[in-house]
């Protein structure tokens, strides 16, 4: 089995060391229930000064962990893609959810935290600006699967089909966060099924009563029931 020593000098291990004992404590605890010391231990290191070394800041750290994690989800999102352009002529909006869910339930694993990592973070008012950097529009792999599936909503109003993507966003981080926490990995069938939820999502038309409080319909609503 290949390990840290193996395969980075001792300078690169220290720095991954530290990095995914952040991502675990930070998934479990939270931000702000986590110190630079207690990073530093959990890393097994002995230096104060160690974290600020590496990373400068408590910020520089919760950065390092998103740059640690979002390289492999991007290569395999742009595998994904490249598959499925390969088989077919254009992509659905099923086939650009498959490509947002199934890396990141791919990270799922004993000493991959990054779900519950992010999960975290959605209660912090740090999130918003770390979404929007490195989320799953973060990556380019994962903005072209945005862009793609906005065009595809073209039919809706632009802050509709936001918000839905935001709850399609979140929705997905928070159901593999409350996997990796059970031990348990999604099965297919579970993942068919959270796609399933959230296409119907976003192709499910604006209802009369969503254009009459938006101001849309003048006339007719309620519909005669």
């Amino acid at each position: 089995m290949t390990t840290i020593r193996g395969r980075y000098s001792s300078g690169e291990q220290t720095r991954i060391r530290l990095v995914e004992a952040a991502e675990r404590l930070f998934a479990r605890r939270g931000y702000d229930g986590v110190t630079l010391a207690d990073i530093r231990k959990a890393a097994g290191q002995h230096n104060s000064s160690v974290v600020g070394y590496y990373f400068g800041t408590k910020e520089g750290l919760l950065e390092a962990v998103f740059s640690h994690r979002l390289p492999a989800l991007n290569s395999q999102r742009e595998a994904l893609l490249a598959e499925m352009l390969r088989t077919r002529e254009s992509l659905s909006v099923r086939d650009l959810l498959w490509v947002i869910i199934r890396p990141l339930a791919g990270t799922l694993g004993r000493n991959n935290h990054y779900v519950a990592f992010l999960d975290r973070l959605s209660n912090h008012d740090r999130f918003a600006e770390c979404f929007r950097v490195t989320g799953p529009t973060g990556t380019e792999s994962g903005r072209r699967s945005d862009t793609a599936l906005r065009t595809l909503l073209g039919p809706l109003p632009d802050d509709i089909a936001g918000q839905r993507l935001r709850l399609v966003y979140s929705g997905t981080v928070g159901a593999l966060a409350r996997c990796h926490r059970a031990g348990e990995s999604p099965t297919t069938a579970e993942l068919a099924a959270l796609v399933d939820a959230w296409e119907a999502l976003l192709l499910a038309p604006v209802s009369a009563e969503t254009a009459h409080a938006r101001g849309d319909v003048q006339e007719g609503f309620p519909p005669d029931r």
